[in-house]
């Protein structure tokens, strides 16, 4: 320090215990009347220091352990009573001290998610349960991206989830952007977010993972490996993938040899686009599809993201051929035919208009709302949703009911 230097100092029992630096420390000081230049200025205080860490390696064979354990309160009638002022400090800097570990929630998408119709939503990896749950409690269709496929976000801390975008309820969804904010697009303004963003110590674990739900767990960790007897419709443009590509698929233990597995992948990724043919998925959709099996011939991968879309997809149109297919079912027996060949039911809850031959359906609400169209066997509008399968199940179940005596013969007709 040059000797012409003036500097406001701290004293301890006559001996300089630190320099002031900080010129908010000063002013509040001067505050008080505690600091005055050229003047010593006695005053009661408190010595507080930060906490420190000693580690040191020791012989485990060295220890020796007594025979019976005494508690020391026990032993010397000690009564340790809280620290109750500490305890207070510590409550009152638990909320600035959550939002200082806290990560922020991010909501993105880039053009080949947009195409697949999904939504990205990175969020702090302690709240992985509690926002799944939410999800789950608001019918949004998710699945949680493994954290060694999405290595930058996992150093900062940070779970991925993708959401299906058509499955967010409207005012869900408002809730979502005025909490989190607009949806980010900029490939390069989400990278800059999540690297300002700093790492979180290797020793603050995340809670476990939320084991999912059956299908929802099939759905993130490998593709169908069930093939339906019944051939399938085959796009022109996946004839030419090789199917005797050995694959190598996310975290699959192998049970089949290796051109099974593989003739299973692209199988997969027939039934994905012929399933969103059927659904009425864009022409750009499908092409997207397509990108998705060459990118798979050359590389022997797929995304995590590409097998989400795919076994969402699927997955819908498993239930939607199940829903016609009750339909199929009951118009006959419950509705009445008209000249054409059509079927229309008038029920409590819902209608139905099927006709067979054009395949045509239309099941509407009695408001005339409508759940499910489909014309010549595309998919036009569709509100599918649990409660509509499990009415129409019942509903089926009824009429097995009512036609079980006439198969066993027990009806006399």
């Amino acid at each position: 320090m040059p000797p012409t230097k003036t500097r406001d100092a701290v004293f301890l029992n006559g001996e300089p215990l630190g320099v002031l630096h900080f010129k908010k420390d000063k002013d509040a000081l001067r505050q008080f009347g505690l600091l005055k230049s050229g003047q010593l200025t006695p005053a009661p205080s408190t010595l507080q220091s930060n906490f420190s860490h000693t580690y040191a390696k020791i012989d485990p064979t060295t220890i020796e352990y007594p025979q019976e354990w005494t508690k020391e309160s026990i032993a010397f009638g000690v009564k340790q009573s809280p620290d109750t002022q500490q305890q207070f400090m510590v409550e009152q800097a638990a909320p600035i001290l959550q939002k200082i570990k806290d990560r922020p929630t991010f909501l993105f998408t880039n053009p080949s998610d947009k195409t697949l119709g999904l939504i990205g939503m990175a969020v702090d990896n302690h709240k992985v349960e509690t926002v799944s749950k939410w999800l789950t409690n608001h019918n949004v269709e998710f699945s949680q991206v493994p954290p060694e496929d999405v290595i930058r976000e996992t150093k900062k801390g940070l779970a991925v989830f993708n959401l299906v975008t058509t499955s967010i309820p409207p005012k869900t969804w408002e809730n979502m952007t005025k909490k989190f904010g607009v949806v980010i697009e900029s490939a390069s303004e989400y990278q800059q977010l999540v690297n300002s963003l700093a790492a979180r110590p290797q020793f603050l674990k995340a809670p476990d993972q939320l084991a999912l739900n059956p299908h929802r767990q099939s759905t993130q960790t490998t593709p169908q490996t069930t093939r339906q007897s019944t051939p399938k419709p085959t796009p022109p443009s996946l004839k030419t993938i090789n199917s005797q590509v050995p694959t190598i698929l996310p975290k699959e233990v192998k049970t089949e040899p290796d051109g099974v597995v593989n003739r299973t992948v692209i199988d997969d990724l027939r039934d994905w686009y012929a399933a969103a043919d059927k659904l009425g998925k864009p022409s750009s959709y499908k092409k997207r599809i397509v990108e998705v099996a060459e990118r798979f011939k050359s590389t022997q991968q797929l995304s995590s993201k590409a097998l989400f879309a795919m076994n969402q997809d699927t997955e819908q149109y498993r239930i939607l051929s199940r829903l016609t297919q009750i339909a199929g079912r009951i118009s006959p027996i419950l509705g009445e035919s008209t000249s054409d060949g059509s079927f229309q039911v008038k029920g409590k809850i819902y209608d139905i208009f099927l006709n067979p031959e054009r395949k045509d359906l239309i099941i509407s609400q009695k408001n005339g709302d409508v759940v499910l169209s489909v014309q010549s066997g595309k998919v036009q509008t569709n509100k599918v949703s649990p409660d509509i399968i499990q009415t129409f199940e019942q509903a089926n179940a009824k009429v097995d009911q009512l036609l079980s005596p006439v198969r066993s013969g027990g009806m006399e007709l």
